[in-house]
């Protein structure tokens, strides 16, 4: 009777571990995982490696990094969310390689961990069609980040495509900021699947006031579009860092309208 009575006490112990474990394993579980292709600068490509996780308790604590094909491993990462907060949280990790590189044989995986939890992502690769990559999104997902997005493209070329030698430090330094911001858009996952350089054309005909002027409103519009609620707070810091950018370009453009202003 007594050895019944441990064998039943020692069942329900394990029963209750078990049970406790699946819990803990539950507390967090990869969503989708995916990779995007933008081009940047001297031909290079950035590579953006984009994972979410649906947070299933809250408060909740976590860490985790990034492995990639060629062996680098970022440092650990500590995430802490708040009760009440938004479900789900995105894992972002952005790669830059040069113009003859394969994206398509390149990937990277995540690894996370929370208590008994730890997860791993599958391989996640770009295709070697950059459009299969970055397709564009469905109607109505973030419209007005992809209205900024277009609208930053087309203030760069109008930077871009001229020299003045009185302004060119101010040019120069606003176009690198508004890379910058596109790059931080993308980042949060939010692309249309355009090259940088796909832009309305500029008119030839345009002076440096007119082409000042038309960057400058540009500018102010992705500010409003980006200048919104944002409800995920994986999205939160690049959203600011973005409307940083934005800031800084249009900055350089009104110092540069105002020299030009006196000449």
């Amino acid at each position: 009777m007594h050895r019944r009575v441990l064998a039943a006490v020692a069942a329900a112990a394990l029963f209750v571990a078990a049970a406790g474990a699946a819990s803990a394993q539950d507390a967090l579980s990869i969503q989708n995982a995916s990779a995007s292709i933008l081009a940047v600068s001297n031909g290079q490509r950035q590579i953006t490696f984009t994972v979410l996780l649906d947070l299933n308790a809250l408060p909740i604590a976590f860490n985790y990094h990034w492995e990639r094909s060629d062996g680098a491993k970022t440092a650990p990462k500590v995430v802490r969310v708040a009760s009440g907060a938004e479900p789900s949280y995105r894992l972002v990790e952005r790669w830059t390689v040069g113009g003859s590189v394969d994206p398509a044989e390149l990937w990277e995986k995540v690894y996370v961990n929370s208590g008994n939890t730890h997860l791993v992502s599958v391989e996640i690769r770009p295709g070697a069609d950059e459009a299969a990559v970055a397709p564009a999104p469905a109607p109505g997902a973030h419209p007005a980040y992809l209205r900024a997005l277009s609208d930053l493209r087309f203030a760069r070329a109008l930077l871009s495509g001229w020299v003045n030698p009185l302004i060119a430090m101010q040019t120069q330094q606003a176009v690198g900021e508004i890379e910058q911001a596109i790059r931080e858009i993308t980042a949060a996952a939010i692309s249309d699947g355009k090259d940088i350089d796909d832009h309305p054309p500029v008119d030839a005909a345009w002076d440096n006031r007119g082409r000042l002027v038309r960057a400058h409103e540009l500018l102010n519009k992705a500010y409003t579009d980006i200048d919104q609620q944002e409800t995920n707070p994986a999205d939160l810091g690049l959203r600011s860092k973005a409307l940083g950018h934005i800031s800084k370009a249009r900055q350089d453009l009104n110092e540069a309208r105002t020299i030009v202003h006196w000449l």
